[in-house]
This record gives C-alpha cells, structure tokens and sequence, in this order.
C-alpha cells in the first residue's frame, strides 16, 4: 500500500485546543483508539490466516498490494469518520 502525506488536516470548524481538554477527554479517546486498533488487529489476523490456509494468498502478496481507485477513496472515507469521531470525543 503506497505511503500516506498524513491524516487529512481538520477544518477549522473541528480544530480542537488540546491544552483545554479535561483528562476524561483524552482518556476517552485513547481508549477509543485502543479499542479500534484491537479490534482490528484481530479481525485481520483471522481474515489473513483464514485467506493463507485456503491458499488465496501469501503474505507477500498483502505486502505488495496496491489498492485500486474506488478502494483507497472508501479507505480515506474510513480514515476521515474515524477522525472526526476522534474529535467528537475531544470537545
């Protein structure tokens, strides 16, 4: 998958000072992140050694995966609602 130049920037109606949250803020988001990223880890694991067994692929073959125009669009779409969930918790 090709490198990213980074998240999308927030508009300026969604910037957040981060010097004004409460710590239950940035806890909540943390935990928010750590949530997703578990989840994911194990939905992926079980997709990639169900995918292996049946021999559809080799992990070399996720490695050099280049995803084609509508996909990396719904990717970005994925990436900027995760965002603004993310900001939604901090204000």
């Amino acid at each position: 998958m090709p490198a990213q130049d980074g998240p999308p920037a927030a508009q300026p109606s969604q910037q957040v000072q981060l010097q004004r949250l409460s710590p239950d803020q940035l806890v909540s988001v943390i935990f928010r992140l750590a949530m997703e990223i578990s989840v994911l880890r194990d939905r992926l694991h079980t997709h990639e050694q169900l995918l292996r067994q049946a021999g559809v692929f080799s992990d070399q073959a996720v490695d050099d995966h280049m995803p084609d125009q509508d996909a990396a669009q719904a990717c970005a779409k994925a990436r900027g609602e995760l965002i603004a969930n993310i900001l939604e918790d901090l204000s």
